[in-house]
């Protein structure tokens, strides 16, 4: 069933697809979180992304940095994270990944193995589940005590003192000479 049209516009921001990037890389075997320090101050925390949507809002140019664990292989887990960023923004907000850059970044010593069958065996999508909208009741408590009396609010008014503006300066005329620079 398709939602009825209105008139508006539906904008979605470069921060909610940067967010949505960041989960759709971290679904990925292989991929680590990695951020020490001073890294981390110089934003050179991963995986990170630089994510760009044009002016429609249709398309997106995205960047993803990622540290990859070792052992692990590593042309896979950047191409599975390209698919992944690519399949999860068009399927979350329906803007198409034009371009998706993946960069390896570090590389980290890890007790785990990854092979290709766990990359392949993670799930291509994100499970999204349909948004139920209950209405509301009223969100201000109703006060059913019997009502009183108002006390009314007297207001003193204070006398306006007048006041003078200044005259306004006088301004002197520029003349400019035809090829001359002033």
């Amino acid at each position: 069933m398709e939602a009825p049209r209105r008139p508006g516009r539906i904008r979605i921001s470069e921060r909610a697809v940067n967010r949505i990037v960041a989960a759709a890389t971290a679904s990925v075997p292989g991929v680590v979180g990695m951020s020490r320090g001073s890294s981390r101050i110089a934003g050179r925390s991963y995986p990170r992304c630089d994510v760009q949507i044009d002016e429609d809002g249709r398309t997106a140019s995205i960047e993803a940095f990622i540290a990859v664990s070792w052992p692990a292989p590593v042309t896979d887990v950047a191409v599975a994270v390209r698919t992944a960023v690519i399949d999860w923004v068009g399927a979350m907000t329906g803007i198409t990944a034009l371009r998706v850059n993946v960069v390896v970044g570090p590389v980290v010593p890890s007790d785990t193995r990854v092979t290709r069958a766990l990359i392949d065996a993670r799930p291509r999508l994100p499970r999204l589940r349909r948004l139920t909208v209950i209405e509301a009741g009223p969100s201000i408590p109703v006060d059913t005590a019997p009502s009183r009396d108002l006390t009314p609010i007297v207001v003193h008014p204070h006398p306006v003192r007048s006041i003078t503006a200044p005259p306004p300066p006088r301004l002197r005329p520029i003349v400019t000479v035809p090829g001359r620079v002033v």
